[in-house]
């Protein structure tokens, strides 16, 4: 299942589906596969990669509000707007393209160099958000244009970490 979903903001699609009672999800350059329990109504636990975060879930009449890792998220379905540029109405062009950051975090490693070739799903960098480690893997094969952070950079999804160069 696809969904679109304005998240602080900020308009993501994310592919979901549950193989062997755990959930794949496509978020983006990043994936990931998650266990997840109901604690309670408001409460959900979630295991992604070995790490474990506890998710307080609390809605009202748009979306919901989730804290995870002592930060607030608020979740709402994506707006007409927020669809058209999902969608690929704010895209960069086809040729550059840039890797960016799925939500706020902060860069733990940079795993490529300026002029290196890479390949479509190959890890670029590990971003630290809401206390995981997530890998940002590159959509296309290409070769790097630009490397705009080093390790310890504060980054968010307005911010180009990577510049690209499609081959």
């Amino acid at each position: 299942m696809e969904f679109r979903l304005d998240v602080d903001g900020t308009t993501r699609t994310l592919a979901i589906e549950e193989k062997d009672g755990r959930w794949h999800v496509h978020d983006g350059a990043l994936s990931y596969v998650a266990d997840s329990r109901r604690v309670s109504d408001e409460e959900m636990s979630v295991l992604v990669d070995g790490r474990s975060v506890t998710l307080l879930l609390a809605r009202d009449k748009d979306g919901w509000l989730v804290r995870a890792g002592g930060g607030d998220i608020i979740v709402r379905e994506a707006s007409e707007e927020g669809r058209k540029r999902a969608d690929g109405g704010d895209r960069p062009p086809q040729g550059r393209p840039e890797v960016r950051s799925p939500m706020p975090g902060k860069v733990v490693k940079v795993l490529v160099a300026e002029g290196e070739a890479v390949r479509r799903n190959q890890t670029l960098l590990i971003v630290e958000a809401m206390k995981m480690e997530n890998e940002i893997r590159s959509a296309v094969d290409g070769r790097v244009r630009k490397v705009c952070v080093s390790a310890g950079d504060l980054v968010d999804p307005e911010r180009p970490m990577i510049e690209l160069e499609v081959t």
